[in-house]
């Protein structure tokens, strides 16, 4: 389950009347079961969700239902301000304006510097589980400098793996796509840029102020953050892992072919998509294009060389009978 998609499909309750599954379905990108999935999580919540029946009906939420303002710190609320970009991206300007002004309305009270959002029906939380503290920390001494305007000394490593240190304004936090990044100035490049945290490798606070210049996180949460190229990508897969490639492309990406399961999507290409193919074992057999294929042919290899280069496996054990 995603959070941010969540917490999207609430905010466009509390902003439309009625709300169809197909319309969430396409908007979030996801099949219209795992939109029941995630009613059905909303209702257990405590969110008064309704389902009205005919051809003109949908979801709704009881009109007398609004946010809890104690539910959010001052800070929480800022944070969610700035990550509608992410959270919220596909909708229009016009009710990313109108949810801003809601929350802009609500008033504070201290929660856990643990999560980002928390309260007893909803919850964002950073941290991973191998290493809850990595993310919380950074968005701890980021929104520090969001909040004070103070600049951030930070040691970011890029794609390319060329290390750099550099004098970032942060202004927003982002949650996208299940990545968190962050948003703001950056000093050694004169422009605005969108930093994935992940490859933030330290950071600190520093002393020096800044004023906000005129920019626009929503436009740079539009863009190809990697400038990776798009492919149209056809594999073949196992019913054991169909759940899997529903929650991943969707229920229309599918068809069934013969005794076969078969995805079609435009994906990015890259190391992300290699390793998200390669996740799957041998439940998937990429049927085009064949250079995405021999990518996980070439992986596979790779990973068996260094077995046998580390004495994990000999040789003669790699025979495919």
């Amino acid at each position: 389950m995603q959070t941010s998609v969540l917490f999207g499909m609430l905010l466009t309750l509390l902003n439309k009347k009625i709300v169809t599954r197909r319309y969430l379905a396409e908007k979030y990108e996801i099949s219209e079961r795992t939109v029941s999935r995630y009613m059905d999580i909303l209702g257990a919540s405590g969110v008064p969700l309704y389902t009205l029946r005919g051809p003109n009906g949908g979801f709704t939420i009881s009109d007398d239902y609004k946010v809890d303002k104690a539910y959010f710190t001052t800070e929480e609320i800022q944070t969610i301000i700035s990550a509608l970009g992410a959270t919220n991206s596909i909708n229009n300007d016009r009710i990313n304006t109108i949810i801003i002004e809601k929350f802009k309305g609500l008033s504070s009270q201290a929660k856990s510097p643990e999560f980002v959002i928390k309260n007893d029906t909803f919850i964002i939380d950073s941290g991973s589980w191998t290493n809850p503290e990595q993310l919380r920390t950074k968005i701890e001494i980021i929104n520090k400098g969001i909040f004070s305007g103070k600049s951030l000394q930070i040691v970011y490593i890029d794609k390319y793996d060329t290390k750099t240190t550099r004098i970032f304004d942060p202004y927003a936090i982002a949650l996208k796509d299940g990545t968190w990044y962050v948003y703001g100035f950056c000093h050694m490049r004169n422009n605005f840029r969108l930093f994935k945290m992940a490859r933030i490798k330290n950071l600190k606070l520093t002393d020096n102020s800044f004023e906000r210049r005129e920019s626009n996180v929503y436009e740079a949460l539009k863009g190809n953050f990697d400038e990776i190229d798009m492919i149209d990508v056809e594999f073949e897969f196992s019913s054991i892992i169909y759940e899997d490639i529903v929650e991943w492309l969707g229920n229309d990406a599918i068809i069934e072919r013969g005794m076969q399961y078969v995805a079609k999507a435009t994906l990015y290409y890259g190391n992300a998509l290699t390793s998200k193919l390669l996740s799957f074992g041998s439940s998937i057999r990429i049927v085009s294009p064949s250079y995405l294929r021999n990518d996980l042919l070439d992986e596979c290899q790779r990973i068996l060389r260094s077995a046998v280069r580390n004495g994990d496996i000999k040789t003669e054990q790699l025979k495919i009978e």
